[in-house]
């Protein structure tokens, strides 16, 4: 990978990660000016990773205005969360009969995380964490590539949900009790009961 191209793609996480954690909220105007002042480079890379971006929903540009932050539309999320709810049965009848000891103790570890976190920007990665934990072990790798790919957008929406929250403490009871009817074996209990969790939140983002 050539020098120019490696600058393009640091360029372009970073911005990633500012909009994702909404450093850079949606609507704010992300000038060329200022991103190649802090990576002193040209503005010629820092176009790139912009049209980059643009291809990916990040960014949008306005006519004689400039860069902008793109709104994760309302629309857009409907259509992600039907996606990501037709995914989570198929993921979970394969990942729970895999999970072990470790799986337990690593998703008790970001739950008591959350529980204690008072940072919103970090909350939704945390929530990202423990959806790995109990996807993963599907090994169903192009599934959990489109379930990546759907979070990234989403956790802009759960970020700003949980910033909305954070004068509230972060309650794991919901994720305790589905860890623990996979414990004891009940598999399609679990997974019916982590739906419905997961219908309560998207109506609760939703409003």
């Amino acid at each position: 990978m050539n020098k120019g191209r490696t600058t393009v793609n640091k360029i372009a996480k970073f911005l990633r990660q500012e909009i994702t954690y909404s450093r850079l909220k949606s609507g704010q105007h992300v000038k060329e000016a200022d991103i190649s002042k802090k990576f002193n480079v040209s503005r010629v890379p820092v176009r790139e990773a912009f049209r980059i971006l643009q291809s990916e929903g990040y960014l949008e540009v306005r006519h004689n205005k400039g860069c902008f932050v793109k709104k994760v539309s309302d629309e857009l999320f409907i259509q992600t969360s039907i996606v990501y709810r037709l995914l989570v049965p198929v993921l979970l009848e394969k990942a729970i009969p895999r999970y072990n000891k470790k799986t337990y103790e690593k998703a008790e570890l970001i739950l008591t995380k959350l529980e204690k976190s008072r940072d919103f920007y970090k909350s939704g990665y945390l929530q990202w964490d423990f959806a790995k934990v109990i996807y993963y072990p599907s090994n169903m790798k192009y599934l959990l590539g489109v379930f990546d790919d759907m979070y990234r957008l989403s956790i802009r929406l759960l970020n700003e949900f949980f910033e909305n929250k954070e004068h509230e403490e972060f309650k794991a009871t919901s994720h305790r009790h589905f860890m623990e009817l996979c414990r004891k074996k009940r598999k399609e209990e679990a997974i019916s009961y982590w739906i419905d969790f997961i219908d309560k939140i998207i109506a609760q983002i939703m409003h």
